[in-house]
């Protein structure tokens, strides 16, 4: 499948909502990266109880999404753009009130699954938004812009929140509020609706997706396990390091930095690469093998150098996979249905994460005195999804041939 390469043709809105979800990532991504250090260290809750809260908001989110998959595409996208991020800036100022004052964890978890709702009802309109103002050859870089954009936010937010953190938990939360009101500043004044709601669209729309799409089911099988395995780069390994490691938070903030700078700097040279041959699903199948070899080195090290190396590749497959995800949701779905498949996907493949939050924390605490065998299980079951999506990637030009006229192989 052939995909142009560069962002100069793009649709001007794709660099607008590029730069919202820099602003985003900028205040949003500490309070995600530290809250489950907040919930151990400053309200002493157990691994597990903070692994069934964090797995269950995964649930929540997708169920969200999958219903605001389906409303975006029968009402439109800029709705939810620029209504979204009025709630949820002052939830997040809530979170500040909560933690700053020591209050009772309850009125940290609710404001937080406030905004674990908003940020689900939003984030379908804007992956919608960019299939509706790119092209199939364009998907891939518009994404891509996207992500390297976002990536940049990811790489100050951490750097600010360790820094915060420091300081006080708090105030990554009065960063996320006063960041959210810039994304909506610039989602109101420069992103117009992208989306033009035909009169058959508006009725009710009866989707068996799942039993209709066998490629899309597989894909989305696939996913399940993937996003198991993944969630363990995310609050396990946070806890991992500090907790078991005792890296200082600064450190931890540094570590997720490097993620967010490596990206702006392989993901062009990777977009070149992704563009030129192959397709989307065999790319995010060695994507997947990069993220397999990152657990591998976190088995057999602890340390801060080791955490960084593995950082840099999962970074690596990183570039290869994230800009696949909505490329292959968005080619693979009718254009009515785009924000739909989009909801589909994410609402099945939360299953995993909801478990791989739950257990990965709860064996990571079993076996906190032979990490090794834990990191080399995920490391194996990672490995074992990236050789399915490669074998996948055959399939993915036969059921994508008719919409993309290419008779490419991989």
């Amino acid at each position: 499948m052939a995909y142009s390469y560069g962002f100069s043709g793009l649709d001007r809105r794709v660099l607008y909502l590029g730069i919202s979800r820099f602003i985003r990532a900028s205040g949003r991504v500490s309070a995600f990266i530290f809250l489950p250090l907040i919930f151990i260290s400053v309200y002493h809750i157990s691994f597990l109880i903070t692994g069934l809260i964090l797995g269950s908001s995964a649930i929540v989110m997708a169920i969200v999404q999958y219903y605001s998959g389906k409303w975006t595409d029968r009402i439109g996208r800029r709705a939810f753009l620029i209504i979204i991020p009025i709630p949820a800036s002052i939830l997040y100022f809530l979170m500040f009130v909560a933690v700053f004052f020591h209050l009772s964890f309850i009125y940290l978890v609710m404001p937080w699954y406030g905004t674990i709702i908003l940020n689900s009802l939003q984030y379908p309109a804007i992956e919608a938004a960019v299939a509706d103002i790119t092209s199939l050859s364009q998907r891939l870089s518009g994404y891509t812009l996207i992500r390297i954009l976002a990536n940049l936010g990811a790489a100050v937010g951490p750097l600010i929140g360790g820094i915060l953190s420091s300081i006080s938990f708090s105030y990554i939360f009065i960063l996320a509020s006063v960041l959210t009101v810039g994304e909506l500043l610039i989602l109101y004044f420069n992103v117009k609706e992208t989306y033009a709601i035909s009169s058959f669209r508006k009725e009710e729309i009866k989707l068996r997706i799942f039993k209709t799409d066998r490629f899309f089911f597989l894909f989305t099988i696939v996913g399940v396990v993937l996003g198991f395995t993944l969630r363990q780069n995310g609050p396990t390994m946070t806890v991992y390091a500090f907790d078991l490691k005792s890296l200082p938070l600064i450190d931890i903030g540094l570590i997720y930095s490097v993620n967010g700078l490596a990206v702006i700097a392989l993901q062009m040279p990777i977009l070149r690469l992704m563009s030129s041959r192959m397709n989307a699903v065999f790319w995010r199948g060695i994507g997947t093998i990069f993220y397999a070899a990152g657990f591998v080195v976190l088995a057999f090290n602890g340390t801060f150098e080791y955490f960084l190396i593995a950082m840099l590749i999962f970074t690596i497959g990183e570039d290869f996979m994230a800009p696949t995800t909505q490329t292959i949701i968005t080619t693979l779905a009718p254009p009515e249905k785009k924000g739909t498949y989009i909801g589909s996907y994410n609402l099945l493949t939360s299953f995993g994460r909801f478990f791989g939050t739950i257990f990965g924390l709860y064996f990571l605490y079993l076996l906190r005195a032979s990490t090794l065998t834990f990191w080399v299980s995920i490391a194996a079951a990672t490995l074992m999804t990236a050789l399915a999506y490669i074998f996948m990637g055959n399939s993915f030009l036969r059921r994508t041939a008719p919409a993309t006229g290419t008779t490419n192989r991989a």
